[in-house]
């Protein structure tokens, strides 16, 4: 019985885990959610550290190309903190990645 409580609770903590990595904090305590568009990302967030944008193409529908707008923003926050990159593609927020300790 015990096995099987401990079974449920570890997979519970693993699917909140899960979920939480398609949030992130601002700098500023707000926090943003995959699925936000960039107005309301730039609105709740301070400017990132760096900002890149690009065109990316895909296959459609019937073999057509589909291009689709990408910008990514870093935050990079210092050394005692670990450095975010936000994709959005097509002005949604389609990603948060860390990519380790910032400078």
């Amino acid at each position: 019985m015990i096995g099987r409580t401990l079974l449920v609770l570890s997979l519970m903590f693993g699917l909140v885990s899960v979920a939480a990595a398609d949030n992130f904090r601002c700098p500023n305590g707000e926090i943003v959610s995959t699925g936000d568009r960039l107005s309301i990302v730039a609105m709740k967030c301070d400017p990132p550290t760096y900002k890149s944008a690009r065109t990316e193409s895909e296959a459609g529908y019937k073999g057509a190309t589909i291009l689709v707008s990408v910008e990514e923003w870093t935050y990079n926050e210092g050394p005692n903190r670990l450095v975010h990159i936000l994709t959005f593609r097509n002005g949604l927020l389609d990603s948060v990645q860390t990519a380790g300790f910032g400078k």
